[in-house]
């Protein structure tokens, strides 16, 4: 009766946990050319802090400061994405077609011709991606908030 009890609790949990994650999750593309236009025109390079709440940890890294990005949703229409801390940019390189360098979307930075990205704002681990090496830029983000733009 217990164990019953308990395996109908795990099985509701798991499919909860299943629920929020194959339906809360959406990929955007963005052209190289679309990014690196709105990172010269938008960015606005400043500092943010990451904060820990046990154990206490702050960390600062650098950010874009960017509040929107104009992309194209899965339905392929043109649409302003509203990242959160955990929408992340899924960059492939020409060089090396088989891999797929991410980065959190606050973190890529354009400077001169090469993009800049951190893996983790606890540990930093810099990508560096020239951009004429880049072959394709998706976004992804768990829980999407979009604004349709009208032609």
């Amino acid at each position: 009766m217990i164990n019953n009890r308990i395996n109908k609790t795990i099985t509701q949990i798991i499919c909860t946990v299943c629920v929020i994650v194959l339906t809360g999750c959406s990929t955007f593309n963005i052209s190289k050319e679309s990014l690196v236009t709105q990172l010269e025109k938008n960015q606005k390079v400043g500092n943010r802090y990451n904060i820990l709440t046990f154990p206490i940890i702050i960390t600062e890294y650098p950010s874009n400061n960017l509040k929107k990005i104009k992309c194209v949703n899965e339905d392929g229409k043109l649409v302003w994405l509203y990242p959160d801390k955990n929408t992340q940019f899924m960059i492939t390189r020409k060089s090396d077609s088989t891999s797929v360098v991410k980065a959190y979307f606050d973190t890529l930075i354009l400077q001169s011709d090469t993009l800049y990205g951190l893996r983790s704002r606890i540990l930093g681990g810099i990508r560096k991606i020239p951009v004429d090496d880049i072959y394709k830029v998706e976004i992804y983000a768990e829980f999407a908030n979009t604004e349709n733009i009208s032609k």
